[in-house]
């Protein structure tokens, strides 16, 4: 194991104890979707059926492998944090959360084992796992009892295999690629878009002509269709009424599509917007929204309702990252060091894409670009196409693009060392300053209003 290696594994376990102890402080499942999931891993755990229907107890318009986890864990360590005489209260705090929290600490090698494959480049890879590791989104949605976390966890898992040509017996790297790719699309069925990014860089980057890649590129989905099919079907013939898999998919397709105007609506009525008038999805506008993406840290008090801000429009990226959470509050974190790199390198990889001169240190940042535009792909697609709200941690999957691309850019033979050292201590800073770790010590009041 290389040093760097070494190095980032320590850190990831110290990590792993500080997400862990967290979990045990958090006084509720506070974020947005908290409920929804942990509420349907408990009844999937507890065995319970019902109606073949979306936005029922057990979560059907999602696929079911996230929450199985969840349930799996609450099964390990109990559904209840208190025992004893008052056996029952509360629901225990560790269940919900530990298979999140395992596998965003992982992220962080497995970020080192693929760029330091791809780019042969191990400072590029330690900089790059350093930079998934203090990523404040990252930390604040492994201490949630979401979806999203599992299904970027085995979207990254997949590339292992892919960049070290893994084989089992007959099965080669592209089905085992596929096969983990499955697991993705079960955990949340976005994942697809998560899908055509690794496709996307299979077609360009592949070894051998087109049709080699195409081929290729067929095993991959192929992989993941299948792990996907009889994944769903076997849920679906144990633990719930689904006949099939199809009638499933179903539901789930016509949910998604039939969600978007009544979470708009919600989003963008008065008693949620007023006091910021335009910056609403009122316009369904994909202007970003500079001028509220600007207001300092703290600047909301609990007088003001922001729902809206949490599902604004799909651009909204280009001026700020996402929201961190601490204890029961989303709250709006600013320009991200990381964001902004974005705008250096994704021009670099796409140009030197199109002038054929990609070499093993651009490899990483046409993997990163497939990756952040495909993740922009679908979030226009769900806001301007199906009508759906786009929160802004459907960027999580963007992510280890960022730290992949940041530090791409901040290893080049042109970087300034002084302005690489200072760029990256940035990054690092601000990070671990948007964590929960460390933003509830510096902004304790709750940032939104209890009524939205």
């Amino acid at each position: 194991m290389s040093r760097g290696l070494t190095i980032l594994c320590l850190l990831s376990a110290a990590f792993l104890a500080i997400r862990l102890i967290f979990a045990f402080v958090e006084p509720s499942y506070s974020f947005v979707d908290d409920l929804t999931y942990a509420s349907a891993a408990i009844h999937m755990a507890l065995g319970e059926k019902y109606a073949a229907v979306a936005q029922n107890a057990c979560n059907y318009e999602h696929p079911p492998l996230a929450k199985l986890l969840t349930a799996l864990s609450f099964d390990t360590f109990g559904k209840t944090q208190v025992i004893g005489a008052n056996v029952g209260v509360g629901v225990n705090q560790l269940g919900g959360r530990f298979f999140q929290i395992v596998m965003a600490s992982l992220m962080a090698p497995l970020t080192y084992l693929i760029v330091n494959r791809v780019s042969k480049n191990r400072e590029m890879a330690l900089l790059a796992g350093i930079f998934v590791l203090v990523d404040p989104l990252l930390f604040t949605l492994s201490l949630t009892a979401g979806i999203d976390v599992a299904m970027v966890f085995f979207g990254e898992l997949a590339l292992v295999p892919y960049v070290y040509r893994t084989k089992i017996g007959r099965l080669n790297s592209q089905i085992i690629t596929g096969f983990i790719l499955g697991l993705s699309l079960l955990s949340k069925e976005t994942a697809v878009f998560i899908v055509f990014a690794i496709v996307t860089y299979d077609l360009l980057q592949g070894s051998g002509d087109m049709k080699a890649r195409l081929a290729s590129s067929g095993q991959i989905l192929v992989g993941a269709a299948v792990v996907f099919v009889l994944g769903l079907q076997a849920y679906d013939s144990l633990l719930t009424p689904f006949l099939t898999f199809v009638d499933h998919l179903q539901v789930m397709i016509s949910y998604h599509f039939g969600a978007g105007p009544s979470q708009l609506a919600y989003l963008a009525n008065g008693s949620n917007c007023l006091q910021y008038s335009g910056l609403c999805p009122t316009d369904r506008s994909l202007i970003p929204h500079f001028l509220y993406a600007g207001l300092p840290l703290g600047f909301i008090q609990n007088t003001a309702c922001t729902a809206c801000w949490a599902a604004t429009n799909p651009l909204d990226w280009l001026t700020y990252f996402p929201p961190v959470a601490f204890p029961t509050a989303l709250v709006l974190a600013p320009n991200y060091p990381l964001v902004w790199m974005a705008f250096v390198w994704v021009p670099i990889g796409m140009l030197a894409l199109v002038r054929r001169r990609i070499d093993d240190a651009v490899k990483p940042t046409v993997l990163a670009s497939s990756i952040l535009l495909w993740d922009l792909a679908s979030n226009l697609w769900l806001y301007e196409g199906v009508g759906r709200a786009v929160f802004e941690w459907y960027l999580l999957p963007a992510m280890p693009a960022f730290a992949m691309g940041g530090a791409y850019l901040l290893t080049r033979n042109w970087m300034p060392r002084p302005i690489r050292y200072a760029a990256a201590a940035s990054v690092i800073v601000v990070g671990l300053l948007l964590s929960p770790a460390a933003y509830h010590l510096i902004y304790p009041a709750p940032q939104y209003c209890s009524s939205c």
